[in-house]
């Protein structure tokens, strides 16, 4: 009698609905900002690839010109704390007289406050022997990325900034895809700047965005099962009208967690930016006239 018991014990419990534990049903529905925390290490780093477009409104000759960034960017549990990358400008879509060979391209690198841009990219004047990078410090960081910001990025968002990640997911729609999660949302561009923890730069201007803004950013971000993001695309919409003035940045993500330190070029291959334009003052002064003894 006693077997009969503990085997219909045994059937029951088998036949008993089980409830998902907790690791399960993270797995279902991941969280992106928990993701990204635990890739914010010392010395870790992500490979980046992105293009930025801009659109000058439907008439414009020269719209959808823009630029393409790839490289290796260091992160630390701040944030991005450096960044190796390679600028490269784009023609227009339409701008077929433009060979794909004379696309302007150099490298740069951001260590903390401090840029330096590759010196055979420097367009005023020459360069002393020997010296192959210019440093710009954080106040002036060069004609090439004024505008961009800690990531090394020309994004209106900061993936980095997980306060701001949280609070754009909760107003995100969200879907499941092949291999992930796609979430999408819509933002006005006043909104997007008080959220954010550094400036949000207006390309437009250069400046930051003030309470007085007008447009608004759109965004379609792409995460793999666990919720780490693979692909950022927004849509940066300055303005209002039938023609605004569009922004369109698609960033894709690989790599993530990889042993990365990013260090500043030789000290004897960098000119500041300051001694350098004392350098092209100097050999471009008036020559003296000629007194007759040559």
């Amino acid at each position: 009698m006693r077997r009969w018991v503990v085997l219909a014990a045994a059937v029951l419990a088998g036949a008993a609905p089980v409830t998902a534990s907790p690791a399960v049903a993270q797995a279902e529905s991941p969280d992106p900002v928990r993701a990204i925390k635990r890739q914010l290490r010392s010395e870790h780093g992500v490979r980046i690839s992105e293009t930025d477009r801009f659109y000058f409104g439907a008439k414009s000759t020269v719209s959808g010109n823009g630029t393409r960034i790839t490289g290796r960017l260091q992160l630390a549990p701040s944030g991005p704390v450096a960044a190796d990358l390679t600028w490269r400008d784009l023609p227009a879509p339409k701008a077929g007289k433009v060979p794909p060979g004379k696309q302007t391209s150099h490298r740069m690198i951001r260590v903390g406050g401090n840029t330096y841009d590759d010196a055979a990219h420097y367009p005023g004047g020459p360069v002393p022997e020997g010296k192959k990078w210019i440093r710009f410090p954080d106040a002036h960081r060069g004609r090439t990325n004024r505008d961009m910001a800690r990531d090394a990025s020309l994004q209106p968002i900061d993936l980095y900034d997980t306060s701001l990640m949280k609070t754009l997911l909760k107003c995100s729609k969200s879907e499941r895809v092949s291999g992930g999660f796609l979430y999408r949302g819509t933002l006005s561009r006043k909104e997007l700047g008080r959220l954010s923890k550094g400036a949000f730069i207006d390309w437009t201007s250069g400046r930051p965005v003030g309470a007085k803004s007008k447009g608004k950013v759109s965004w379609r971000l792409w995460t793999d099962r666990t919720g780490l993001p693979e692909r950022l695309v927004t849509a940066d919409t300055a303005g209002e009208g039938k023609d605004p003035l569009v922004k369109r940045s698609d960033t894709r993500y690989t790599g993530w967690g990889f042993r990365l330190v990013v260090t500043a070029p030789p000290a004897d291959e960098v000119i500041d930016e300051a001694d350098l334009l004392e350098y092209v003052r100097e050999r471009n002064e008036p020559v003296p006239e000629d007194s007759g003894n040559t």
